[in-house]
């Protein structure tokens, strides 16, 4: 078999070669028209950018201002301009019939004009370009306030006092037998949060937020406590113990009821003192007292005497077995034990066995200041002083007055012997002081005397008067202390008991030095006679300054090693003399005048150490 070559036309292949040469052509001419027109392009892209780079987007505007096309040193200038103006305008603050003008500087709120900013150039690219060639509308940027919130709570205060209203709790209602609700209602406050939010635009008008504020305790929550309550009052009720038995009717239930918080807001509960009133003539024969566990004092040993705890009728008890036993007319008499305050454990704890110390001071019988130490005796007698305890005369006596069996008598003020309700004290604070002393205790505040008083140690003794001075003493002995005060119609004496642990007291007096004798002193008195003179404080004692020293052992270890120096002063006397006598007439001449002798006091006062101190 034979093969045909197909001859081609040689002026077809000139043809297709031209061909394809023009589309060649055509295509590098279109590539370069592309590249030009995105050179073009890229040129006007270019200068767009450079024209929006530091400005805003266009229509833009910011709480009304337009701000499209202005720097940002233009746009936030106009901006603060315009919100400084808005500051000072009104806004108005409506609710109801009621509104009121405040200004944005009022609240002290102040513009975040950065913010603002921000936000008008937060735009993409295309975004402008739109802006710039006119697409969309034009866009509004809020401008925002900062506002103190103090600031905002007292304008919520002041438009509270004219639209809030107090909500109103439900109440229970008893009539005769018959509880009824009165129901509640709903109050209304301004909502601080939701008021602050509105406030930061500063709008020319603006409603003021409400929020419901709803009562404790609702009309749902009254309803049960009264159900309850007429369930309660239905019928007498008896509470009983044994063969007893008293009868509670719904009239005396019906004055006992009381509401209170709890049971979800609202709760019932019987008082029990009205319960008590009609219940303790019946059961207060089986109640009694809590004894104190004691201390019995035999010679210098001590012992404990037992406490008791005492027995009360439990009217809470009762109360809430009536109201939490409905269904039950009899309920039974209950009784709680009282403890006692101080209980024999407690009491042997504190190991008062025996005497530490003991001091006794006298005075002559039947002066009011006796009755004054005999009533600080009744009351200093017994004192227990725990451990680390301190010690107050002050404190345990409180202000001498009449209404607590104190009387006037002497005592010291500014060197004088003047009477004051109390007078006397000062005895009981020297017989306390020694037993201190000799007891080794720490001694906090004490102040001797302003002149000497024989009668006492010199130099260890002590004054006391309300507020001060004070006497101050503190147990700081690991064992308890024991206070016993009696005091005769001639002398005080205060012992200590406690546990000697050791203890062992040394003292010693140095002779007085210093001394000064006591002067008179003399003062009109124009309430006397003329040339009458009143002595009224004859000189006593000089004055003198005295050492004492005091060491204290525990065992063989010295605890205290004190010196104490006092001093005293001197006991003056005080005269007071009338107005001068007058002159007698002059005798007519010739005739003698009788002669009279100087009065007693009229030719000056002389004191002790021989001066003359004038009237």
């Amino acid at each position: 078999m034979s093969r045909h070559r197909r001859s081609t036309p040689p002026g077809v292949f000139i043809s297709s070669a031209r061909h394809r040469r023009a589309r060649r052509r055509r295509a590098r001419i279109g590539l370069l028209v592309a590249a030009l027109l995105g050179a073009l392009a890229a040129v006007a892209l270019g200068s767009l950018w450079l024209a929006e780079r530091n400005v805003l987007p266009a229509r833009t505007e910011v709480a009304g201002v337009e701000v499209g096309g202005r720097t940002l040193t233009e746009a936030r200038l106009l901006v603060t301009t315009a919100a400084q103006e808005r500051l000072r305008e009104p806004v108005v603050l409506s609710s109801d019939d009621y509104s009121v003008e405040v200004t944005g500087a009022q609240v002290g709120a102040s513009p975040l004009v950065d913010e603002a900013i921000a936000g008008a150039d937060g735009v993409g690219f295309f975004g402008r370009l739109a802006r710039r060639v006119g697409i969309g509308e034009t866009r509004a940027v809020p401008l925002r306030y900062t506002l103190p919130r103090a600031q905002v709570r007292r304008l919520a205060a002041e438009l509270d006092r004219r639209l809030a209203v107090e909500p109103r709790d439900a109440r229970l209602v008893i009539r005769g037998t018959t509880a009824t609700v009165r129901p509640s209602r709903d109050g209304r406050s301004v909502a601080i949060a939701r008021l602050t939010t509105r406030l930061r635009t500063l709008p020319a008008t603006l409603d003021v937020p409400l929020a419901t504020v709803e009562p404790e305790v609702t009309t749902a929550r009254a309803e049960r406590a009264r159900r309850l309550a007429n369930e309660l009052l239905g019928q007498p009720r008896r509470v009983t113990l044994g063969d007893v038995s008293v009868a509670l009717p719904p009239a005396l239930l019906a004055r006992a009821i009381r509401t209170a918080p709890g049971d979800g807001g609202f709760g019932l509960r019987l008082d029990p003192e009205v319960l008590r009133t009609r219940l303790a003539p019946t059961f207060s024969a089986l109640e009694r007292d809590p004894t104190d566990a004691g201390f019995r004092v035999d010679g210098a040993r001590v012992r404990v005497t037992p406490a008791r705890p005492g027995r009360q009728l439990d009217v809470d008890r009762i109360a809430q077995s009536l109201l939490a036993n409905l269904d039950s007319t009899s309920h039974r008499a209950r009784f709680v034990a009282i403890p006692p305050t101080l209980t024999t454990a407690q009491a042997e704890k504190l190991e008062i066995t025996e005497l530490v110390s003991e001091f006794t001071t006298y005075y002559p019988c039947c002066a009011p200041r006796v009755t004054n130490i005999q009533r600080a005796a009744t009351l200093l007698d017994g004192t227990v002083l725990p451990p680390g305890g301190t010690f107050s005369l002050n404190d345990a006596l409180g202000q001498r007055t009449v209404d607590k069996g104190f009387v006037a008598a002497p005592q010291i003020r500014a060197g004088r012997l003047e009477d004051a309700v109390g007078g006397g004290i000062s005895q009981v604070a020297t017989t306390l002081y020694n037993a201190a002393f000799f007891a080794g205790l720490r001694l906090d505040a004490h102040q001797p005397h302003e002149f000497y008083i024989s009668r006492y140690p010199m130099g260890r003794e002590a004054t006391v008067s309300w507020r001060s001075p004070e006497l101050i003493f503190t147990n700081d002995w690991p064992a308890g202390l024991l206070i016993k005060v009696s005091a005769s119609d001639t002398a005080i004496t205060v012992r200590f008991y406690s546990t000697t642990l050791g203890r062992r007291v040394e003292t010693t007096t140095g002779e007085p030095y210093a001394t000064t004798a006591p002067r008179t002193f003399t003062s009109k008195n124009p309430s006397l006679r003329p040339g009458e003179k009143e002595v009224v404080q004859e000189p006593g004692a000089g004055g003198f300054s005295v050492r004492y020293t005091r060491k204290v052992w525990r065992n063989a270890k010295l605890k205290r090693d004190e010196v104490f120096t006092v001093r005293y002063k001197p006991q003056n006397g005080y005269v007071e003399v009338g107005p001068p006598k007058k002159p007698a007439k002059k005798p007519k001449p010739g005739t003698k005048a009788p002669t009279k002798p100087v009065a007693p006091g009229d030719e000056g006062t002389t004191v002790t150490d021989g001066t003359t101190v004038p009237a």
